[in-house]
């Protein structure tokens, strides 16, 4: 069973917002679906080695355009001592989806720690999905 929150964002001049939030345990290599946005988007993520690979699964009818600005997909990590042993890592990918005035803006942050214990890696994900900036 999938869960996330869900939380309506208050408008920003006309731009309504939505905010996910999920987070899952998953062994590497598998595959996970991590936010559904109905109507709009699925991400599944998977890990491999020190890698989350990212699926944006188109479901609105419009294009799917993935943003490439600098600092996007480009790891960060900050850990104190006592973290270091999760190897914490992050990630951020942003896109565009659907068409005319029901397209959207999505920005998603990805964590990532590992329970080498448990043989598990936990991903943890938020997004804000806004309608686009009309032009």
């Amino acid at each position: 069973m999938h869960r996330q929150l869900a939380s309506e964002l208050p408008p920003d001049g006309e731009r309504r917002g939505l905010a996910l939030s999920a987070s899952k345990e998953v062994e590497p290599g598998a595959r996970a679906m991590l936010l559904l946005a109905d109507g709009l988007f699925r991400l599944d993520v998977a890990v491999s080695a020190d890698t989350i690979r990212t699926v944006v699964r188109n479901l609105s009818s419009g294009e799917l355009e993935i943003e490439s600005e600098p600092g996007y997909a480009s790891p960060t990590v900050i850990a104190s001592a006592e973290a270091a042993g999760y190897r914490p890592a992050g990630t951020r990918i942003a896109f565009q989806l659907g068409g005319g005035p029901d397209r959207v803006h999505a920005e998603v942050r990805l964590a990532m720690l590992r329970f080498a214990d448990r043989g598990t890696v936990r991903i943890t994900a938020q997004a804000i999905v806004r309608n686009a900036p009309a032009g």
